[in-house]
């Protein structure tokens, strides 16, 4: 590998080239970037997300309930499951949204049954329902999370998917692919426990390529960060190809013995209210 060597930014159509399996879920990817062009989203960012930690912490939701539906009949359609395509209509627009918005794993289970969907593809493909709203209010507070000291996100509290070494300086910045956030962390330390005695930080590095893609490792909380060489900083949606581009490291950490904590990293507890009858349903 050469000096200022980088990992090729993934593109969906290339992805869909190398590993036709995944054309499943790039579709998938593909209605979540249509639904964040959608003025809908950026309408319902909360005027005031600052000064917490993560910024939508306690903030309100307000959006119109077909919009909702829209989304979940879009996503569950291009899921190609026939029995998340009936289970569609009959599933509680606003509470899957908050159940999203949460990655609340119960409730996903019971809305599920409630609609008669097979609970594994229904559990897969609910996350991705709150995913425009959160990328709307990731863009609005993309100056605000510059810096973090924890491997949650600062916007949306979901733990960091992977991190860019950026630029020539090789700055870390950990990436959301919920909201698309970027914030700096150090080196030198694991971004889980804060652990930096260097003799129980590991990298798995594969020869071929050297650091431009790797596992950075911690041996005191077994959590993990993929780590890619870029130029310059991903926009959202591209943060969601290289997640699924670098799941090969995924597979090498967890076959090691490293993992990455299940749900958020902070409680959010965000409310959702219909716009349009001004009515709370669920937080």
């Amino acid at each position: 590998m050469t000096t200022g060597a980088a990992f090729a930014a993934p593109t969906a159509e290339r992805l869909a080239a190398e590993h036709p399996e995944w054309r499943g879920w790039l579709g998938l990817l593909d209605v979540v970037a249509a639904a964040a062009r959608g003025r809908v989203w950026r309408d319902a960012v909360p005027d005031r997300i600052d000064g917490r930690a993560p910024a939508l912490a306690g903030a309100t939701l307000r959006v119109e309930r077909d919009a909702v539906q829209r989304l979940i009949e879009a996503l569950f359609t291009a899921s190609g499951v026939a029995g998340l395509q009936r289970a569609a209509t009959r599933t509680n627009a606003l509470e899957l949204l908050s159940a999203s918005i949460e990655l609340d794993a119960a409730r996903f289970s019971s809305l599920a049954e409630a609609a008669g969907a097979p609970a594994p593809a229904f559990a897969a493909v609910a996350p991705l329902v709150a995913v425009p709203w959160l990328q709307a209010c990731g863009e609005r507070r993309r100056n605000a999370a510059a810096a973090a000291d924890t491997a949650w996100c600062p916007v949306c509290g979901a733990w960091a998917a992977l991190a860019e070494a950026r630029g020539l300086e090789r700055e870390r910045r950990l990436r959301c692919t919920r909201c698309g956030a970027d914030w700096r962390t150090s080196w030198l330390a694991c971004p889980f426990c804060e652990n930096d005695d260097h003799t129980q930080l590991a990298s798995l590095v594969a020869p071929e390529v050297g650091d431009v893609r790797k596992v950075d490792a911690c041996n005191v909380c077994r959590g993990y960060v993929k780590t890619v060489t870029t130029l310059a900083a991903a926009d959202a949606g591209s943060v969601r190809l290289l997640e699924l581009a670098t799941v090969d490291l995924d597979v090498a950490a967890v076959e090691r013995g490293y993992g990455r904590p299940p749900g958020l990293g902070h409680v959010l507890d965000v409310g959702v209210v219909e716009r349009r009858g001004g009515r709370r349903f669920w937080r």
